[in-house]
Formats: structure tokens, sequence, C-alpha cells
């Protein structure tokens, strides 16, 4: 039997009619499951983004309660030591003429603001967690959220006590201290710290802040000891170990690559204080020397006293950190005033002034005696940019429990002692 043409292209058109279903189902299937691992590992990836942001912001707000608890710890044994000069003032009033000036410097800073910045905190990082909230959103457990808004609101209320509070505010504003000092009739307008506290320990606003030292004493440590529950309950919470949170601080502080022994070897230097210098040279036998040249003018004299500091010891890094042990017979104070002069008339003035503040034995066997007493080793963080030739050194905290960098440049040419 023969087959039409007619037939014949309609069996044909069934047979592509079919391939081109199975083409397109094939296609359809390729193009959703190509849709779905597209969306699916987006999601993926913006989830675990989050939980990365998230886990970070909580490292940094849980450092930023563990600073607070350290500062507010210092500020309660700060209280002790300036209660206990107070008493010790108290009970020899009638040898007060007597006592260490050290002493009654201090207790004269129990009772008067001395630097009138009354901020104690660094609200950087809790601004920062209240900007970010949408990043706790998928949080399993919001007691780490809730911890945190308690924390802020309790170190928000101290320093407001800190601040307004009779209890907390020294009776002698900053004002009143600083028209002191300006009366002062001393050429450097030095305190008479003696005739001060004579006068002001008798009056009953000072006596009342006197009073409440160990109250304030104990509302520091009670806070200090709530936020350090916080933190170890916000560590349990996000399951994060010491371990974990020290290598976050450590890498939230420094930039550029850790400095090794080869970058490090050279001489290195900066500018302290407008016009003052730092130099520091690294050998190659581990030993280190520096210098910090400071000048001084006074309206009493024309020219600037150059007061330089020397010292030295050994270094040797381990892992990321750059130790440097002093040796205390290694420091020496320098004194040129060579380009000194003074009117006649103010001779006297300006001799007793430099043989005061700026005599050099002195100096050194003071400089030497307390690095005997107090041996020191600094333990820094060091890293250093791509070209070694500058560096960035974490060296400690300041008042504020905020982290203290200085940045150095390599110098060319030259050693500390012959610049």
């Amino acid at each position: 039997m023969q087959i039409s043409k007619f037939n014949a292209r309609k069996i044909n058109a069934g047979k592509t009619s079919s391939h081109w279903g199975k083409d397109f189902l094939t296609s359809l299937l390729g193009t959703t499951l190509s849709i779905v691992l597209t969306f699916g590992t987006s999601a993926l990836l913006e989830h675990k983004m989050k939980a990365d942001i998230q886990r970070q912001t909580a490292m940094m707000v849980i450092h930023d309660i563990d600073a607070s608890v350290e500062l507010v710890e210092d500020i309660a044994n700060y209280e002790d030591e300036k209660n206990q000069a107070v008493q010790y003032v108290l009970a020899h009033l009638d040898q007060i003429d007597a006592l260490p000036a050290d002493t009654l410097a201090l207790a004269l800073k129990m009772i008067a603001d001395t630097d009138g910045d009354n901020t104690i905190f660094d609200d950087s990082k809790e601004k920062i967690f209240n900007s970010s909230q949408d990043i706790w959103s998928n949080l399993d457990n919001m007691a780490f959220v809730d911890n945190m808004e308690r924390f802020y609101r309790e170190r928000s209320y101290l320093q407001n006590q800190i601040a307004l509070d009779p209890i907390f505010v020294e009776p002698i504003t900053f004002d009143e201290y600083s028209q002191m000092k300006y009366n002062s009739p001393a050429s450097d307008h030095s305190l008479d710290y003696a005739a001060i506290l004579k006068e002001k320990l008798m009056e009953p606003r000072v006596r009342f802040h006197i009073d409440y030292s160990m109250s304030r004493t104990r509302a520091y440590r009670s806070f200090a000891q709530r936020w350090r529950d916080i933190s170890d309950r916000n560590k349990f919470i996000m399951n994060i170990d010491d371990a974990e949170l020290a290598e976050y601080i450590k890498d939230s502080q420094r930039s550029g690559e850790p400095v090794g022994r080869r970058e490090l070897i050279g001489q290195w230097e900066r500018k302290v204080n407008g016009g003052d210098d730092y130099y520091c040279e690294y050998l190659q036998n581990d030993s280190f020397r520096q210098e910090l040249r400071e000048h001084y003018s006074n309206v009493f004299y024309d020219g600037d006293i150059h007061w330089t500091i020397k010292s030295g010891g050994t270094w040797h890094i381990k892992g990321d950190t750059l130790f440097m042990v002093n040796d205390p017979q290694s420091s020496e104070v320098l004194v040129d005033r060579s380009g000194v002069t003074y009117r006649p008339e103010m001779r006297d003035s300006v001799e007793n002034f430099i043989s005061r503040y700026f005599d050099e034995k002195r100096a050194t066997e003071r400089l030497r005696k307390e690095l005997e007493i107090h041996p020191r080793i600094d333990t820094i963080y060091a890293t250093t940019n791509k070209k070694h030739d500058k560096l960035e050194m974490i060296v400690g905290r300041d008042q504020n429990g905020s982290v203290t960098c200085r940045y150095l440049k390599r110098r060319s040419g030259g050693s500390a002692s012959d610049k």
C-alpha cells in the first residue's frame, strides 16, 4: 500500500512535534532548575553574609562592654587612691605643709574638676548597634539584643550621673580650678596645694563629696559587675569564646600586614605634639635605642629649652607581637639650654625655674629608679604597609578604653643619635 505524500508529511510533522515537545520540556526544566539554583544560592550567600555581619557586630558590641567594664573598674580604683590621699591629709592637717606634693595633688583631684571634661564613654559602637537593628531580625535568641539594650541604657544612666549628680560631680568646678591657677603667684602658675586644701577641706560641699567617696566606688563596681555578667551571657548566647574575641579585637584594631624582623630593623621617626620628635632604631643584635626630643618655651625667657629622654633595651617578635624590654641603666635625660636668653632682671627667676624643673641628674636618677621599681616591657601589635616604610603600633588604651595607635615612618639615613 502506498502512502500518500500528504500523510507522510503529517506523520513527519507528528515526529517533529514530539521532538519539539521533548526539547521544550528539557529546556523548561533546565531553566527552572537554573533559576532555583541561582536564587537558592543567592539566598544562601545572603543568609551567610548576614550571619557573618551579625557575628562581627556581636563581637564589636561585646568588646564595647568589656572595655567599659575595664574603664569603670579603673575609675573605681582611682577613686580609692584619691580617697586614701584625702583621708591621709585630713588625718595630718596640722602637718599639711610638710606632706608630699604628689599626695596633696591627688587629694585636690578628689574634690576638683581639673580637666573640664566629664565625658567618660565612647558611644560610637552604640550608634552602630542602634543603626543595624535589621541584622538581628533572624537571630534565634533575641535575649542578646535585649541584653545590649539594657547595657547601653545603664551606661547612659551612669554617664548622666557622673555629669550631673552632686554625689559624683566635683565641688570645685573646672572654672574655679582654672581661676586658681590663673591667680597663682608662681612663675609657672603651679598651685600651693597645702594652702588650697587648708581652705577647701573645711567647706561643707567638699566634705559632702568626700563622705560619699565609698558610695561612688561601690556604684562603679556594681555597674562593672552587672556589665561583666551581660558580657558573659552574650558570649554564651552567640557561642563566642575568649580566643575568637581576642582575634577579632586584634584584627579590628590593625591594618596592613604583621611586621617581621627584616621589615622592622632600621630607623623610624614620628612627630609628637607639633615640634617634638621621637626616634627609634631597631638593631640587628636585637637591641633598640630611642629618643624623645621635647622643647619648652616660657614667657619669662626667649628661645627653647631642649629636653631629650634617651632609653634602650632589647626587642623580639613573637607571632604578631613586638616586645620591647627596657633597660633602666640605658635611660638618660639631657638638657640643652644654650638657646635660652633673658633680661637681666629675670635672671634669678629663670635660673631657679631651670634648676627646679630641668635638672639632668635628678631627672635621670628618677627615670632609672622608676624603671627599676616598675620594670617596663612594652607589648605592641605592629603592622607595616606594602612598601615597608610606615609602621602602625597599637600600644595600649586611653582613658576612654580606646586603643592608642602610633604611626612611624622609616627614617632616611643617619641614626637616632646623629640627627
